[in-house]
Parts: C-alpha cells; sequence; structure tokens
C-alpha cells in the first residue's frame, strides 16, 4: 500500500505534462556538497559566454520529482536563462529511498519525508551557492530562487532563511500558510497559479488532491497575495494590459521589491504550465531582469 500511495504521490501530485520539452540543453555538471553533514547534489548549467558576474537561480523541482526530472522538463527554462546570462541551478530534494525521484522538500507543512525528517533546507541552499562560486563568478546581488508546488511553498519560507538574501522568489503553483514568515524587503516576488488546478487548489479547498500531503491548509491565492502583501507592507495593487485571459496584478513593495501574481484560467498543476498560452518562461526572464 505504501508503494501504491508513493507511486501516486509521484505521478499526480505534482507530474509534469507527457508532451513537456525532453531535449535539455548540454554539459550539465554535478555539485555535490555537504549540507548538515549529509552529502547532497545539484546541476548546474553554466551560462552561456559568461563574462563577469553572473545572476543565479536556483530551481526547485515539485514533490515526488528530483533535480535530473526537473532538468528534463525543464529545456526550454534553462535555454532562457542561460542564454541570457543566468547561471541555473536544479536543485534535489531529499528521499528515504534515495531513488532519483520521489523527493520532497521541508516546507513545514509539506511534503513528505523531508518534512517529517525537518531536513535543513536553508543549509543545503548556502553550500550549493558556496559550491557555485568556485565554478562561476556570481552576481550575490542577484540570487533567484524559482520553485514549482512543494518546491514553491519552499521557496516562500527559504527566502529569510539563506546566508545570501534572494533579490527575488518565482514560486509555480505554489502555497503559502498561516504561519508564513517575513519575506525580506528587497526580496520581490513573482507568483503564478491557474485557477483549474485541482491538485493544489487555486481558492485553498482542503479536500483538493494534496490535501493528504499538508499537515495544515494552505491559503487560496488571492489570500496569499494579500498576506505577502501585508508581511512586506506593499502598496495597493495595479492591473497592467494583459492578454489571452491571463490576469496580473503588481505591487510596489519596500527594498525596491515588487509584488506579481499572475492568475491564468487554465493551465492545471503541471509545469511547465501551458496555461492559456502563456510564455511562462520568458515571463520569469522578463521578472528576473527587473530585478536590478
Amino acid at each position: 500500500m505504501r508503494r501504491l500511495l508513493t507511486a501516486v504521490f509521484a505521478c499526480l501530485l505534482f507530474a509534469a505534462p507527457a508532451l513537456a520539452e525532453r531535449a535539455t540543453p548540454a554539459q550539465p555538471e554535478t555539485l555535490t556538497v555537504s549540507a548538515d553533514g549529509t552529502p547532497r547534489e545539484a546541476i548546474l548549467y553554466a551560462p552561456d559566454a559568461a563574462t563577469g558576474p553572473r545572476p543565479v537561480v536556483l530551481v526547485f523541482h515539485g514533490g515526488g520529482g528530483g533535480a535530473e526530472w526537473m532538468a528534463n522538463k525543464s529545456a526550454r527554462l534553462t535555454r532562457t536563462l542561460t542564454g541570457a546570462g543566468y547561471a541555473v541551478v536544479y536543485m534535489n530534494g531529499s528521499t528515504k529511498r534515495r531513488t532519483e525521484k520521489l523527493r520532497t522538500w521541508n516546507a513545514v507543512h509539506c511534503c513528505a519525508y523531508a518534512a517529517k525528517a525537518k531536513i535543513n533546507e536553508a543549509a543545503y541552499a548556502d553550500a550549493v551557492l558556496a559550491a557555485l562560486d568556485a565554478k562561476v563568478e556570481m552576481d550575490r546581488a542577484r540570487i533567484f530562487l524559482m520553485g514549482h508546488s512543494n518546491g514553491a511553498m519552499l521557496s516562500y519560507r527559504l527566502a529569510g532563511q539563506m546566508k545570501t538574501t534572494p533579490r527575488a522568489i518565482a514560486p509555480i503553483s505554489g502555497a503559502i500558510f498561516a504561519d508564513q514568515p517575513d519575506v525580506p524587503d528587497r526580496t520581490s516576488i513573482f507568483m503564478y497559479h491557474a485557477a483549474d488546478d485541482e491538485v493544489l487548489s487555486y481558492d485553498g479547498n482542503p479536500e483538493d488532491k494534496a490535501e493528504r500531503w499538508r499537515t495544515a491548509p494552505h491559503l487560496g491565492f488571492l489570500k496569499a497575495e494579500a498576506k505577502l502583501a501585508e508581511l512586506k507592507d506593499c502598496g495597493p495593487q495595479s492591473s497592467p494590459p494583459s492578454e489571452s485571459g491571463v490576469q496580473t496584478t503588481e505591487r510596489a513593495c519596500p527594498g525596491s521589491s515588487t509584488l506579481v501574481a499572475v492568475t491564468s484560467p487554465t493551465g492545471g498543476h503541471e509545469w511547465a504550465s501551458k496555461g492559456a498560452g502563456y510564455p511562462i518562461e520568458d515571463a520569469l526572464l522578463a521578472f528576473f531582469e527587473r530585478q536590478r
């Protein structure tokens, strides 16, 4: 029964679409680090034609995935970012069985092994940045976190725990909880969710498909945006023009940061989202480029 539930978790909860791009950019490099005395790995895609300090994006997969799995699903994201001079690092969650997939992150109220074992994810992120420093000349003022689902939950909490405060986080199809900690003033947020997400529900439905993996109810997307705006003491919402039915709101916040919330009418829970023809990889790059 446990094996069956694990398979359901991997395939249903945070699965990527079958038609996602499979080919990944060439020459990835594995980084091996020690975090809290535990050996862990990450996969680095160095920026194209790197000269001078490079911005860095740490990518956190969804629950039930893994670093290699996420990289294979994110070829377009990798090409988009490395082509613009970013170093992209696919982070690897934890699993009791040490398999390639079926890995999760400790976002406190989710998910599975990593949360139960109280894995120190901040120590892991700090160790990866230290290892990356020996490989790529980093721009430490432009460190970004991007996560999907359970990885998005983590990015919300990790922002204030790392030694190097990220310039921005980009949680995709994720969630926060009532005890969401403060997000640093200088950290901007790009939050995305599809209204038809039946796995981690847009409206905070406590009986969605992810219910069994949470230990507390999550806030619906609109309530989460309002909570983050309160925590960061942001200004009023504005609504830039949008296309394809995608709704975007934006707030100016202290520390020259912004809070951007994007709602797609379609797209479900999958990564990479194809909802409403929204080019999410291009949107992420444009958002990161604004954070200077």
